[in-house]
């Protein structure tokens, strides 16, 4: 069984499904979605992992259901975490899916190998 929220796999597979320049990989109990090679959106647990920006992120963390991404204690000042009640909106995660994929795609790519293309 899956470590992390299956549905939320699938809503992000229909959303991104036709963008080609996206790698998707599955690796530490999580899903994550590149854009570039540069990380853009995930999934852990329940929580929707979004890239956004340092100034946007700083801005979301005061809002209810939305906190730092802190995986394995290091501080990635630009992404976020955001709870399934407020990502289960499909307006609200259409619009953290677009905001990750215009702060993401304008970051300098990466080469972190080949993966699976959605």
């Amino acid at each position: 069984m899956a470590e992390y929220n299956e549905r939320l796999e699938d809503l992000l597979d229909h959303h991104l499904i036709a963008n080609e320049e996206l790698e998707k990989k599955k690796e530490g109990g999580g899903v994550g979605y590149l854009l570039n090679g540069n990380m853009c959106l995930g999934i852990y647990e329940d929580f929707l992992i979004a890239r956004i920006g340092k100034s946007l992120a700083n801005s979301l963390i005061a809002k209810k259901g939305v906190r730092r991404y802190l995986p394995d204690k290091d501080l990635y000042d630009d992404f976020i975490m955001v709870e399934e009640k407020v990502y289960s909106h499909s307006k609200a995660l259409k619009k953290f899916i677009d905001q990750s994929l215009s702060y993401t795609g304008n970051l300098p790519p990466k080469d972190h190998g080949k993966s699976t293309n959605i």
